[in-house]
């Protein structure tokens, strides 16, 4: 029997190659589907949707699964505890997301997907090959996935406090200008109440302070979450400024226009290179269902003339 002659497998094909990448485009997107474009609808302590939706299951199993699967992988453990920090998770009172947690979910998901996979393998066991192909490729997705979207939260993260920080400087510049200290133009700036992580970020600052951290050892602390070059200046910057007794108002200022030029930069070189970036997704999703919905057709009447003959 030829492979290809079965309509079941052309319309799962078809199915793979077109509706699947979208699905697993937009599931990506998750809460972002409502956005108005421009608008932080956004908050920075929400979770990604996996993570949110796994987290009590992850609790339960965090001693039993993840702590042994911590100690097999303690690379891997270090990465996620840097990715745990940027991410702002455990910046809300009362969360604890720890990597053993991570390791846990991940096993779940990988659980259940090897689980579908199964299913799959049983429903068609005339093609075992492929099955156990897909079943393993099932297994790897569901496993990689809460990691995955963690990354992409860091990510959101990190795009938003850079490009939120320009305006944020110029408001306690200005408030700075106007009589008020760092720490006040600071908590000025957080009392707004500004939808996005960096408003979110400057309340674990003054909470910090509050408890008895001074203001350059909190903003470090600040920039080791955040854990990008823009924030770390940003720190550097009032940090050498109070050491020497500088104007921090000039100081923000100056930095502030040195991050819009730096954000005007990182905007033509991600122009630059949006043509070769196009070729990726072309390759991948458009072109294979082009070439299944053409091709498959005629290799199907070419087998039936075939078997005809």
């Amino acid at each position: 029997m030829n492979f290809l002659q079965e309509p079941i497998v052309v319309y799962a094909l078809v199915f793979a190659a077109v509706v699947v990448p979208v699905v697993v485009y937009l599931f990506g997107r998750g809460d972002r589907s409502g956005e108005v474009p421009g608008a932080e609808k956004r908050v920075a302590s929400e979770l990604p949707s996996v993570i949110s939706a796994l987290f009590g299951v992850a609790e339960m199993l965090e001693i039993v699964v993840g702590e042994p699967l911590a100690r097999l992988m303690p690379d891997r453990v270090r990465a996620y505890e840097r990715l745990i920090a940027a991410s702002g998770i455990n910046l809300t009172p009362g969360s604890r997301f720890t990597p053993a947690r991570m390791m846990a979910m991940k096993a779940v998901t990988g659980m259940v997907a090897a689980a579908f996979g199964a299913l799959m393998y049983f429903a068609v066991p005339e093609y075992p090959g492929a099955m156990a192909g897909a079943w393993a490729f099932l297994a790897f997705v569901g496993w990689s996935y809460p990691s995955l979207r963690l990354e992409s939260h860091v990510q959101w993260r990190q795009n938003e406090i850079t490009r939120a920080l320009p305006f944020s400087i110029d408001l306690m510049s200005s408030a700075m200008k106007a009589g008020l200290d760092f720490g006040a133009a600071m908590r000025y700036y957080e009392s707004l109440r500004i939808p996005g992580p960096l408003t979110e970020e400057f309340g674990a600052v003054l909470r910090d302070v509050e408890l008895g951290k001074s203001r350059v050892e909190a903003l470090n602390d600040m920039a080791g979450r955040v854990q990008t070059d823009t924030f770390k200046s940003f720190a550097g910057v009032i940090a050498y400024g109070t050491e020497i007794g500088a104007s921090i108002s000039d100081t923000l200022r100056i930095q502030g226009e040195e991050m819009r030029r730096a954000r005007f930069h990182i905007a033509e070189r991600k122009a630059a290179r949006a043509p070769s970036l196009m070729i990726m997704p072309l390759a991948v999703f458009i072109l294979p269902a082009v070439f299944i919905i053409i091709i498959v057709p005629v290799m199907m009447q070419m087998g039936a003339a075939t078997v005809s003959q």
